[in-house]
């Protein structure tokens, strides 16, 4: 443990200690010499010199003391290198508390919400709600605590907001796992895309293989077509542009507010506009790309969609490979929490100085009270 001061520019306010000195040396008790008519025809003596006399010394001191403690205050003493090994228990909100008291028996513990902020777990405390992701709050607790402080996390048996692996800490972790009924997982449910094309006459000849991609998503669903006069109907997932005509303005409002274009080969690049390669076939042909322009942005195909110029259209695995990228997987978020124990390994977090200044604060208000307590007295005594 040692001291260190994180504005050493404030002790300069020590300088301030002379005052005291100066109000005490100018109103000490002033001595007033008065001459009698029979003294007049007597020598005068040399009068003895005047000592520096400081009258109210306990006072004097009181006030030196308060400047003193208030130049330390500036410059903001705090402590380095504390030691805490008081235990630490953090619950996860959703936790019964007296589950969680009967599987961890540790008096001395501190026993924190696994929530943001940390919140102390107070009798008859309400759990907060939070929706930030577990693994985040493991990690910015394992860098908030001392190195030398045990953790326990206690958890439901299944838990959300995990990231792709476990989460790794800088220090070793009990990890207790209490069975809480109804948390059983809901298997994941995606609907299918819906299209919806507009085309012109050379545009027409792809239809075959778009039915055949609506057929293997929707298989009780008609594709919905019409040429590029008619205006989109409905708010289908993706709608498909198979002309060479400008983009209607209310097609690009539509792609504009999230929904996703799919335009032909034919319509050309804006200028100036991003391109950016989407996918490839297995032989490295790119296949579709997304095109931004004036934060406006839609998916080009980069061939005309027939076999002999995309070959990857005849492929079992394109239905599955368009659908992945029109609806990527979100990443799995809930567990069991018996397999994301976490690890250790993580570089452990310096901690930061402990400052004094609730201490000094507390110390500055006492010692103004005694000053004032100490001057008034002063005063009823000079009065009497």
């Amino acid at each position: 443990m040692s001291l260190l001061w994180l504005f050493p520019a404030g002790l300069l306010a020590l300088a301030a200690l002379l005052l005291p000195l100066l109000i005490h040396l100018a109103r000490r008790d002033q001595q007033q010499l008065i001459d009698f008519a029979a003294l007049r025809w007597l020598s005068a003596k040399p009068r003895p010199r005047r000592r520096i006399r400081f009258d109210e010394w306990p006072l004097l001191l009181v006030r030196l003391l308060l400047l003193a403690l208030l130049a330390v205050l500036l410059a903001r003493p705090a402590l380095e290198g504390l030691r805490d090994t008081t235990p630490r228990v953090a619950v996860l909100p959703g936790v019964a508390l007296d589950k969680a008291h009967a599987v961890v028996a540790e008096p001395e513990a501190r026993w924190l919400w696994l929530a943001p902020a940390f919140p102390r777990i107070e009798p008859d405390t309400t759990p907060p709600h939070t929706q930030q992701p577990i693994a985040s709050l493991l990690r910015e607790l394992d860098a908030t605590l001392p190195a030398e402080a045990p953790l326990t996390v206690i958890v439901p048996s299944l838990v959300d907001g995990w990231d792709a692996q476990r989460p790794q800490l800088s220090r070793a972790v009990r990890w207790q796992v209490i069975e809480t009924p109804g948390t059983q997982a809901a298997p994941a449910t995606r609907t299918a895309p819906q299209l919806q094309v507009r085309h012109d006459a050379e545009g027409k000849a792809a239809l075959r293989y778009l039915r055949a991609l609506n057929h293997a998503w929707q298989p009780d669903t008609e594709l919905n077509v019409a040429d590029d006069g008619q205006a989109f109907t409905d708010n289908p997932a993706v709608r498909v542009w198979l002309s060479s005509k400008p983009l209607p303005a209310d097609l690009l409002a539509w792609a504009d507010r999230g929904g996703t274009l799919l335009v032909d080969a034919r319509l050309p690049v804006p200028q100036g506009a991003q391109r950016t390669p989407l996918w490839h076939d297995d032989a490295g042909n790119l296949l579709l790309e997304q095109i931004t322009h004036n934060n406006q942005r839609w998916w080009r195909w980069t061939g005309t969609l027939e076999a002999a110029t995309m070959p990857a259209l005849l492929d079992a695995r394109f239905p599955q490979q368009l659908r992945s990228l029109l609806q990527p997987l979100p990443a799995p978020v809930r567990a069991a929490a018996e397999s994301m124990t976490p690890d250790t390994g993580a570089a452990s977090y310096p901690q930061p100085a402990r400052e004094l200044a609730p201490w000094l604060i507390a110390t500055i208000a006492l010692l103004f009270l005694l000053e004032r307590w100490m001057a008034s007295v002063r005063r009823r005594r000079g009065l009497a």
